[in-house]
């Protein structure tokens, strides 16, 4: 009886020991799956932040070309404007003008001819029209400045856009990057996660043929000490009976815990190493 009490205490020890291990491969894989949670939860936020770095990307290409073809059609005006304004040089409008009203004072207050006014009167005709034709290359050139400040500004506009298209293209890039290398990290993760379930099954098996076998070294020992008259007739003996008979139920009960692969608590490891 002895000996096969030591076998049970052997078969107990051995089945704690296991299943200390597979509690331990149960923290590890839980320690993992929070950081795989963790790193999802990273992933979602890069994501959204590069889906909005690259719709930002296709906002401004849209901007840097609106630009750009509004640049190109006013580079059209202004050389259509530089072709119209070739020729020979206009005088200045203003000191036509001035030559003008001279030329009307001179014939309202001077006495002269009737030929000589009707001369006067020809010459003034003739600068109006030189003076329209003047005002009007004058026009062309204060729109050929104009044209050549607003292209500037927008080549400036453009520029700033194309910059910007650029950065956000580098940041969007950066952060599939790290989506690519999170997604590995996450995929190496899992494939540890997956030993780790490999391993607590292998120690679930581990422990079936031990926790059988304790099992039927636990019947058997009752069966020897009801055969050797170990039954005490005092009510302290029984007392001792009963307690040992009671452990012996809750050690099979822990033992049906670990087969099932629950949480052992502080007390069933008590229970497990207590005296018969």
């Amino acid at each position: 009886m002895e000996h096969l009490q030591q076998e049970i205490s052997a078969l107990r020890r051995s089945l704690s020991t296991i299943n200390n291990e597979k509690e331990s491969l149960f923290s590890k894989r839980q320690e993992v799956g929070k950081q795989i949670s963790a790193l999802i939860r990273d992933i979602k936020g890069i994501r959204t932040e590069r889906d909005s770095l690259t719709g930002n990307v296709r906002l401004s290409k849209e901007e840097r070309e609106k630009l750009n073809d509004e640049i190109k059609h006013k580079i059209d005006e202004l050389k259509t404007l530089k072709d119209a304004e070739q020729g020979p040089a206009q005088e200045d409008p203003r000191r036509i003008k001035r030559e003008i009203e001279r030329l009307e004072y001179k014939i309202e207050t001077d006495v002269m001819s009737f030929d000589k006014e009707k001369q006067l009167m020809k010459v003034i005709k003739e600068m109006k029209k030189k003076c329209a034709e003047a005002e009007k290359t004058f026009a062309g050139r204060h729109k050929i400045i104009e044209l050549s400040h607003e292209i500037d500004r927008l080549k400036g506009i453009a520029d700033s856009a194309h910059h910007k298209v650029q950065e956000s293209a580098k940041e969007s890039q950066a952060k599939h990057e790290t989506l690519v290398t999170t997604s590995k990290h996450i995929d190496d993760l899992k494939a540890q996660e997956e030993e780790f379930n490999t391993q607590i099954m292998e120690k679930k098996a581990a422990m079936a043929p031990i926790a059988a076998e304790l099992d039927a070294k636990n019947a058997q020992l009752q069966e020897l000490r009801q055969k050797a008259g170990l039954a005490l007739d005092d009510e302290k003996k029984q007392t001792s009976q009963s307690r040992r008979k009671k452990l012996s139920e809750l050690q099979a009960e822990v033992t049906q815990k670990m087969m099932r692969g629950e949480k052992i608590t502080t007390d069933d490891l008590l229970i497990m190493q207590g005296d018969e």
